[in-house]
């Protein structure tokens, strides 16, 4: 996204008029931050669907997108006389629900939007976009979580198991069959939030947890900080060619040890410390726009509102599909023995993309008291 924008502006700054249009473009406010596409679109393609592909639910009035899973079979050795077991074939199937997103409802007067030298009502559908997108893949994170955390509670007997430092170096430590912890993680003294730099080993044993399941990891998603820390492996894990790379050019692979990986700078949403490992697609889930992005706009006398919103469908059906990797020692299970899950997981939708800037306290440089 951001090599692309980059492009295009480079192409343009040879055009003299383009040269006047882009100051204009871009000169006309300060951005407070990336406006980043949406990463659970990379992890899952969307499929746009209709009315007539889906289904009303049997437990709600809402459309249901009705997902089939693969039949089970398997094969076994007989004799000459013998039979093989009997077996009624059976295709399960899960229900995919559909949500609403939509954006803040703004509004307005019409002579107010004359004092801003920009087109400040177009950048707010832009940014909008954006935000929706931005909930698409907070709801994401979520399910994630969930998918890893219902497994690790189901390899431990059915009971939700605090993994932590502590835990992991006591006389019976829990199974770590969906979550795992990172080296420096597991060794630390504190079991806390505090992000430890990813190790290439990490990396490995979290692969190893779908590789071994009769399952193939296929991409990994992690925040931009923790790819960040990939900047210090020595030349013994990355070789003299990529070090030598890396230290002029930083990380421009689109993958890490052979897999797909996907960065975020959104880490209000994927806090850092949380690294997802997925299957492809046709293993994991499903993703389904029924109503793509669409605009309401209206004018009462002078006060004119917007809103924007989409329908989309969304599941994670087979949850064996999703590993994690944890980079901090503390406990991160809803027993959350170490109080740190607010810090790990994502912010609520209202906290969601928090101002960079400091204008509102008038905090700016130089400022006219400065004078």
């Amino acid at each position: 996204m951001m090599n692309d924008a980059k492009e295009l502006t480079l192409q343009h700054l040879n055009n003299s008029d383009a040269k006047t249009k882009l100051a204009a473009e871009v000169g006309g406010y300060i951005r407070d931050r990336l406006r980043e596409a949406s990463f659970l679109e990379r992890i899952v393609p969307a499929q746009t669907v209709t009315r007539s592909d889906c289904q009303i639910s049997v437990n709600h009035d809402s459309l249901v997108k009705i997902e089939h899973l693969e039949p089970r079979s398997r094969a076994m050795v007989v004799t000459f006389r013998g039979e093989p077991s009997a077996k009624l074939l059976r295709g399960e199937r899960v229900e995919v629900p559909f949500i609403t997103i939509m954006s803040e409802m703004f509004q307005k007067p019409e002579q107010e939007f004359l004092a801003y030298p920009y087109p400040l009502g177009k950048v707010v559908e832009q940014n909008s976009i954006r935000d929706i997108g931005e909930i698409q893949d907070r709801q994401w994170t979520i399910y994630s979580e969930a998918a890893v955390q219902s497994l690790q509670q189901e390899a431990n007997g059915g009971v939700v198991t605090t993994l932590n430092a502590s835990a992991l170096g006591g006389g019976s430590p829990p199974i770590e069959f969906s979550v795992i912890k990172g080296e420096l993680a597991r060794s630390a003294l504190t079991d806390d939030a505090t992000v430890r730099p990813v190790q290439r080993p990490d990396i490995v044993n979290l692969m190893k947890l779908l590789d071994g399941n009769r399952l193939e990891c296929e991409l990994l998603l992690m925040s931009n900080k923790d790819l960040d820390d990939v900047l210090q492996w020595t030349i013994e894990d990355q070789g003299s060619k990529v070090q030598s790379e890396t230290t002029v050019q930083g990380w421009q692979y689109n993958t890490l040890l052979g897999k797909k990986v996907i960065r975020t700078v959104k880490t209000d949403i994927l806090r850092p410390g949380n690294v997802y490992a997925y299957t492809s697609p046709e293993f994991l889930g499903r993703f389904y726009i029924l109503n793509n992005i669409k605009f309401y706009i209206d004018k009462v006398i002078n006060l004119i509102k917007f809103v924007a919103w989409k329908d989309v469908g969304m599941s994670i059906v087979n949850v064996a599909s999703v590993r994690k990797l944890e980079l901090y020692s503390g406990d991160a299970t809803t027993n959350n023995a170490d109080a740190i899950v607010a810090a790990v997981t994502p912010v609520s939708e209202n906290d969601l993309g928090a101002p960079n800037n400091r204008a509102a306290e008038r905090t700016f440089f130089p400022n006219v008291t400065f004078f």
